[in-house]
């Protein structure tokens, strides 16, 4: 049995949130500290420690109110990669998850598909995280917050598309300094929060691309700064628009679910997820 076989997993707390910061910001990932926060909150956020008390390694379990949840913030610093321990901590994760009969989903990278296909995930669909860069220091120059009518109908389109209901996560992102939403009333909806590296737009809903193109655009207007959006692939149209606009296309991923090759949700309606973290 090797060292990182013997070492304990522990559950993270809010005292854990700089360590946490400190393997995101390493892996070069645009989380703050408000993302570990909720994860730590309203998941089960476990992480390994070396014999210093150092956090070298993490993962979340989310759940959702629906028939799954999510795991995320699958994190190893460099010098403890490829010894298991993330392997380890996705377990954990799966099975936390399944007490709570919630069918684990996750966002993985071309080489995490590998590794997480052995361990029984399918893929569902693939999108891309398109970036365009800039100079500028990250702000929206209008700020707006949906009125509580309209959240209502943001929230009931959210979990159409998405398949299941995370209102505090949505709640969550409102509420943070530098948020903002555009809506199309009962049809639609786009939001745009601060990152530690970016600005991150997403979830975006809407009936057609055209609906979904439209919201992007009013969003998009009101940012500076460098910007990240997670497009599916079958939107060519956003694609295109993007590519003329600037962006371009920093890496790719799949959603994956564990023994489900079918969607959750309507993916006809999810023109952006909020993030391979978040889903």
């Amino acid at each position: 049995m090797g060292i990182s076989e013997n070492m304990p997993i522990v559950r993270l707390t809010v005292k854990d949130i700089q360590a946490g910061m400190a393997l995101s910001t390493e892996a070069g990932w645009n989380q703050v500290a408000d993302d570990w926060k909720h994860f730590i909150e309203r998941g089960e956020t476990i992480g390994v420690c070396d014999a210093d008390g150092r956090l070298i390694a993490s993962a979340a379990a989310l759940p959702y109110d629906g028939s799954f949840g999510f795991v995320g913030m699958v994190l190893v610093t460099a010098d403890w990669r490829r010894r298991g321990i993330a392997t380890r901590l996705v377990d954990r994760c799966m099975a936390i998850l399944r007490s709570r009969n919630l069918t684990p989903v996750l966002d993985a990278t071309a080489d995490g598909e590998k590794v997480y296909v052995n361990q029984g995930f399918q893929p569902q669909f693939r999108f891309d995280r398109w970036q365009r860069e800039s100079s500028d220091i990250q702000s929206v120059v209008e700020i707006t917050t949906p009125e509580p009518a309209r959240l209502d109908a943001l929230l009931s389109c959210d979990a159409e598309a998405f398949g299941a209901r995370r209102p505090a996560l949505m709640r969550d992102f409102l509420a943070r300094d530098g948020s903002s939403a555009i809506t199309d009333g009962a049809d639609g909806f786009a939001i745009v929060r601060r990152g530690r590296r970016a600005l991150q737009a997403g979830p975006v809903v809407a009936t057609s691309e055209t609906g979904a193109l439209e919201l992007m655009k009013r969003l998009l207007a009101t940012t500076r700064g460098t910007v990240f959006i997670d497009v599916p692939q079958i939107w060519s149209k956003i694609g295109a628009w993007l590519s003329d606009q600037g962006f371009t296309i920093q890496r790719s991923f799949a959603r994956m679910a564990l023994g489900r090759s079918e969607a959750f949700g309507n993916p006809k309606h999810l023109f952006s997820v909020a993030g391979p973290e978040f889903g």
